[in-house]
Formats: C-alpha cells, sequence, structure tokens
C-alpha cells in the first residue's frame, strides 16, 4: 500500500515536472495589419521577461526584416541537406529564428517539424505564420493559442472576421486572441467588442482581446535599423505595449493532453523517416490538413 501511493506521488511529480512547450500562432488579417512585426516584437519581449524563445518564420518575412543570414530551412533539414543546428540563428534579442519553409510550408509535416523547434525544451515557439495556402499551415495547426493581429481599419477588421470564420469551419476553433496595431486602448476595446459581438452571433465563437499596440515612430526607425522596438527602443510606447503583451501570453492557460507536446521527446526519431505517437493537442488535433 505504501509502495502504491509513493508511486503515484512519483507519477505526479513527473506530470507536474514535465515541461510543456506553448506554441504561439500569430496571424494577420491583411498584409498590412502588422503580424510581423508583432511576431517578432513578441519573441522579443517575451525573451526580455526571461523565456526561452523560438521564433519560426514561416513567412519567410521574419528574418529579412532583422537582417539576418540564412543557411537553410527545416525543410532542408528534413531533406537531409543541413544539419538542424545550422539553421538555428541567435538574434540580439536573445531569440532563436529557425526557418520553417516559406516556399511551401503547407508540405512540412508536423511530427517531424516540431522536434527540430522544441530542442532544448523552449518556453515558448512563436509562429510568424505564412500567408500562403490554407488558412493555417499543418504546423501552425498544432499551436496552442491563436493570435490574430488588425488594425482599426474597416478592411482589416473585415479581413479578421473572414479568416477567423474560415479558420473556425476548418478547424473547429472556437478562440481566439486579439492584437489591434497601431491603435489607443479605446479604440482597441471598440474594435474587439463590435468584432466579438458579431463573431459570437454568426459563429459561436468566444474574442479576447490580448492587448493594442500603440502608433509609435519608433516602430519604423527600429525597421530601419533591421531590430525590434523592444530591443531597440525599450521605453517607447510600442515596445512597453509589447512587454505587457508578453506578461499576459505567459499566463495564458494551457490545456496539455497526454498525447500533446509533452509526449514529443518519444518523436524525436520521426526526424528519420519513422512517424511517432499522434498529437493531438491544440488545433491540429481537429484538423483535416494533418489527417
Amino acid at each position: 500500500m505504501v509502495k502504491l501511493v509513493l508511486d503515484q506521488a512519483e507519477g505526479l511529480r513527473r506530470l507536474v515536472a514535465r515541461h510543456t512547450t506553448r506554441i504561439v500562432a500569430v496571424v494577420g488579417s491583411a498584409p498590412e495589419a502588422g503580424q510581423t512585426s508583432a511576431a517578432l516584437n513578441l519573441a522579443s519581449a517575451l525573451a526580455h521577461h526571461g523565456q526561452d524563445v523560438v521564433l519560426a518564420d514561416e513567412s519567410g518575412h521574419a528574418a529579412p526584416a532583422l537582417g539576418l543570414p540564412l543557411r537553410g530551412d527545416i525543410h532542408d533539414v528534413l531533406a537531409g541537406r543541413v544539419l538542424p543546428e545550422a539553421i538555428r540563428v541567435h538574434t540580439r534579442d536573445n531569440v532563436v529564428l529557425v526557418p520553417v519553409a516559406h516556399r511551401h510550408p503547407e508540405r512540412i509535416d508536423p511530427l517531424r517539424a516540431l522536434p527540430l523547434l522544441t530542442t532544448g525544451e523552449p518556453d515558448v515557439v512563436v509562429i510568424d505564420c505564412t500567408h500562403a495556402g490554407a488558412v493555417l499551415s499543418p504546423l501552425a495547426a498544432h499551436a496552442h493559442d491563436v493570435l490574430v493581429v488588425l488594425g482599426c481599419e474597416p478592411a482589416s477588421i473585415t479581413g479578421a472576421y473572414s479568416w477567423i470564420k474560415q479558420a473556425h469551419f476548418d478547424y473547429a476553433l472556437a478562440q481566439f486572441r486579439v492584437l489591434v496595431n497601431r491603435a489607443e486602448d479605446v479604440e482597441a476595446r471598440v474594435v474587439c467588442r463590435n468584432l466579438a459581438t458579431t463573431a459570437s452571433r454568426y459563429l459561436a465563437v468566444s474574442l479576447e482581446l490580448a492587448g493594442h499596440v500603440p502608433t509609435d515612430r519608433q516602430v519604423t526607425r527600429a525597421r530601419q535599423l533591421t531590430r525590434t522596438v523592444v530591443d531597440a527602443f525599450p521605453m517607447a510606447p510600442a515596445a512597453v505595449a509589447y512587454r505587457q503583451l508578453a506578461v499576459q501570453v505567459m499566463h495564458w492557460p494551457l490545456a496539455v493532453r497526454e498525447t500533446g507536446l509533452g509526449a514529443l521527446g518519444a518523436g524525436v526519431g520521426d526526424i528519420g523517416g519513422e512517424r511517432g505517437g499522434d498529437i493531438t493537442h491544440g488545433v491540429g488535433a481537429v484538423s483535416a490538413h494533418t489527417a
């Protein structure tokens, strides 16, 4: 009896101690919404708060925005052309940037790609999502959280609703988080409230305002310097907003299933071509694209 209790206690300890990497998919409602800037600065802000962060560059825009040289991508690793460590680029923000395959990210097998992104058990993987193909790539479909970036412009709001509608029907997503870019607090709350009201009425989904980023000329200046505003101008209003967003992300509830990310350790061998256990966490659990 005592041994049984001790065994149960040890099993619980291991379950609690097991590290789970949070995956956040960042998508844009329109090309001018500022998706890549948001992904870069969110990753930088998370690192500022002491998080071990990997930025998965699916769009192909993140690395050029920082002026980083690349030596291949995950597609090249899976094809055996380069070693996994060769494609990992360390930024000045203490973020590890990993190019996915901006040419055809929809062809990447998430069961083989995720172990490459979660090597070393980072705290957070931020995906700067692709604009091509399906609403979410097979890789981004395994995210725990989907952050939709939009502006206050009517076209951006309409684009966000259209994207949320399609993502809801394609992946059975019921919750989205919204980041309103280039807006003040009151504007952001009005945009999110109106969008959430429409979405809940016609789609039965919930939207939560993750935060807002004010209009800030230092963002443009940082871009010209091929740096994030969080790194270049830490006291700028936009940088402060991204650090506040990072704190929110760190406290978002994280649902973990037994066969989810925590079980990926057994799937590292998938890189060699053998498929491990099913990944059933996140959006991908109900996605036809990963079946």
